[in-house]
């Protein structure tokens, strides 16, 4: 199987995705929005993590593409401190942004200056004197870097979920959506969730974002932990308010 996902080889996302997949043909990109633009049917993108909170480039490019959420897959997530200086010598880390906002610590005790790039592995294979990264340990081994300190994170809880777009059906436990209201009055977003909590369905997710027509106007990117009888009278409550599309139904893989 051919899977377009955020490269170069030794991200997290191909971390995760060996996980899911097995013995898989990547296909790297080297941003979000590229691997939507791919012509590989099947892809894998970060749609949260658990300390950086969602991903606004997945969430936004769902929602302007046909593709389908077929699964959902958890990892945990430790950054390494990759580089060939020394502790003491290091004076500019790079990652991608969501590794350096997990990393504020380390890199506040050090007085580090920040680099941002589009992806862990890709701050690896770039590095130069004086410099470190923030990778997984996988990113490390292939570029034959030694690694000054382990888990390096804020925190110990750092996971990331991950989504395959167009895959094989997995068991629907799940559903993914976009609600975009039709009005903006007092109370809405109450009635919208109303609509859940009338049919006993939790959600596990619910983020705003921009429609980016005109300022102060957003839709619900929103993933409730049903995917029956249940969501299908949730959803027919919520076309009342706002336009409905259900990007997936899908399980998770931890």
């Amino acid at each position: 199987m051919r899977v377009a996902l955020l490269g170069p080889e030794g991200t997290y996302t191909h971390q995760a995705a060996k996980k899911y997949f097995g013995d898989f043909e990547p296909d790297f990109c080297s941003t979000i929005r590229e691997v939507f633009k791919s012509d590989t049917e099947t892809k894998f993108v970060p749609v949260e993590n658990s300390l950086g909170g969602g991903v606004s480039d997945t969430v936004d490019l769902l929602r302007d593409n046909g593709n389908k959420v077929t699964a959902e897959v958890v990892l945990s997530i430790e950054h390494a401190l990759i580089s060939d200086s020394g502790l003491e010598e290091i004076e500019t880390v790079k990652s991608h942004p969501q590794a350096l906002a997990q990393s504020e610590e380390i890199i506040s005790e050090h007085g580090w200056d920040k680099v941002e790039t589009d992806s862990t592995a890709k701050a690896v294979e770039d590095l130069n004197e004086n410099e470190a990264a923030l990778a997984s340990e996988i990113a490390a081994e292939i570029n034959n870097k030694p690694i000054v300190r382990t888990s390096v994170q804020d925190k110990e809880n750092n996971t990331t979920r991950f989504f395959v777009l167009n895959g094989e059906p997995e068991p629907e436990e799940k559903t993914s959506m976009m609600l975009e209201p039709g009005e903006d009055r007092p109370g809405l977003l109450h009635s919208m969730l109303s609509c859940f909590a009338g049919h006993q369905v939790n959600l596990s997710h619910i983020q705003s974002r921009p429609t980016k027509n005109k300022l102060g106007e957003y839709y619900f990117y929103v993933e409730a932990e049903a995917a029956d009888d249940r969501m299908d009278k949730s959803i027919k409550c919520l076309e009342t308010y706002a336009d409905v599309k259900i990007l997936g139904k899908f399980s998770r893989v931890e």
